[in-house]
């Protein structure tokens, strides 16, 4: 039996590439993001860039073979011990909570996420499952949005330092 988001069937390449463009262009034409561009990569992999919350641009690349969206290097400067990062790290671990409200909620039985740091950058992944690549998008940005809110919370020095965001 399917998730609440899909069906039970793999869905195709094309297929996934069209929920991505559709649901990230919504985004644009409603004005959340700005400066909305495709460039294809290397293989079948695609790269969108955009901006929207900071003055850099965001880069979400998407692998249609296995459905992976990863938001690349959407965190700078992120220590191995910092609380930020173990902070930012739980914060998006604890998103596929059964508890949290379902508008806050990555529901698991259609995305799975996961996060990982290189070289002090943080990326996120988020994988479709079956036909809930519009899904995953959704919870993507629902996500960073999230994200940004928590560090302006918790973590305002960081957001001072890396994103010149103004210390009011």
């Amino acid at each position: 039996m399917g998730g609440r988001h899909g069906g039970r069937s793999r869905v195709s390449g094309k297929e996934g590439l069209t929920a991505v463009r559709k649901r990230l262009q919504s985004y644009a034409d409603r004005g959340v993001f700005r400066g909305l561009a495709e460039e294809p990569l290397r293989g079948s992999r695609y790269r969108f860039k955009f901006l929207w919350l900071t003055s850099a641009p965001f880069t979400l690349v998407y692998a249609p073979k296995s459905g992976s969206i990863v938001i690349r290097d959407l965190l700078p400067n992120l220590g191995p011990r910092t609380a930020v990062r173990k902070g930012i790290r739980a914060f998006i671990l604890s998103r596929t909570d059964g508890a949290l409200p379902e508008h806050r909620r990555i529901d698991v039985r259609c995305v799975n996420v996961a996060c990982e740091v290189r070289r002090g950058l943080l990326s996120v992944k988020l994988v479709a499952k079956r036909r809930d690549h519009d899904y995953a998008v959704n919870r993507a940005v629902n996500l960073i949005h999230e994200i940004f809110v928590q560090l302006h919370t918790y973590f305002p020095e960081y957001m001072w330092e890396n994103f010149d965001v103004p210390e009011e």
